[in-house]
């Protein structure tokens, strides 16, 4: 049945919300509350926490001697002004890095550091939220062993834009629930190349997703989310044609504009 159950319950609350005058999709805060926060912190996931948002999204690396830390970007620009890449620093390396002087003006975030995967589960999940863990790098086996040595199969959904990284994943945890992600207009051969897959989530760029490909994707039997929709009218045009979730860095904006 894979992940099924799971969803059942994760989605119960939009039947509910379906029948009421005013239909709210699954808010999912796009690395953490990344508006008011440092993205992919502890900071940003208190926050997304605290705004409301059902699950809460960030984004795995993995150090090259094997430990998954929440960090997006491919180097460390952003961070040191230099391009040495995620992947070569070791875990103490990476764990020094300071990931939130750069937001804001009062340095307020200085003290933020990369997370740990166990760390940011443990998190979202004591907050109540789910957490929705996006793989940047690492083998499924690492992301696996996290989830199980957590007993949190149940409790997570691991998404990617890797899809041969989610058939993997599938193989070793069937019972985890797993999410395709895509960017580019949707053709015949990705419709069936996910229709083969049969995710439990796919999540869309909103620049390539139509009602028509909402509907596509639900006969997949998947649930469907758009990222990254920030603008009021536009997460109202989303859940007006049926978007299951809306990927924001606003969830607190997103869930009040859209309750009104």
């Amino acid at each position: 049945m894979r992940a099924s159950l799971f969803f059942l319950g994760l989605f119960a609350f939009t039947l509910i919300t379906m029948a009421q005058e005013k239909r709210v999709p699954i808010i999912v805060a796009h690395r953490g509350d990344s508006s008011n926060a440092p993205e992919n912190t502890a900071a940003s996931i208190r926050a997304a926490v605290a705004a409301g948002a059902d699950l809460i999204e960030f984004d795995t690396r993995e150090t090259k001697d094997g430990v998954l830390l929440l960090f997006h970007d491919a180097d460390l620009k952003r961070y040191t002004g230099q391009k040495t890449p995620f992947e070569a620093l070791g875990f103490q390396e990476a764990r020094r890095l300071d990931v939130g002087s750069w937001f804001g003006e009062t340095k307020a975030f200085a003290s933020e550091r990369p997370p740990t995967l166990e760390e940011a589960i443990r998190f979202c999940l004591e907050g109540g939220k789910t957490p929705l863990i996006e793989r940047k790098t690492g083998s499924a086996a690492a992301h696996v062993k996290v989830i199980r040595d957590l007993k949190a199969e149940k409790k997570v959904i691991v998404q990617a834009f890797d899809w041969e990284f989610l058939r993997e994943f599938r193989k070793l945890a069937p019972e985890i629930p797993i999410g395709a992600l895509g960017d580019k207009e949707t053709d015949a051969a990705r419709l069936a190349e996910l229709e083969a897959l049969k995710p439990d989530w796919i999540g869309w760029n909103q620049k390539y997703l139509t009602e028509s490909g909402i509907a596509r994707f639900h006969g997949i039997g998947a649930k469907v989310a758009v990222w990254t929709v920030n603008d009021l009218s536009r997460l109202r045009e989303f859940t007006a044609w049926g978007a299951d979730a809306l990927i924001t860095d606003r969830p607190g904006d997103a869930r009040s504009g859209l309750s009104q």
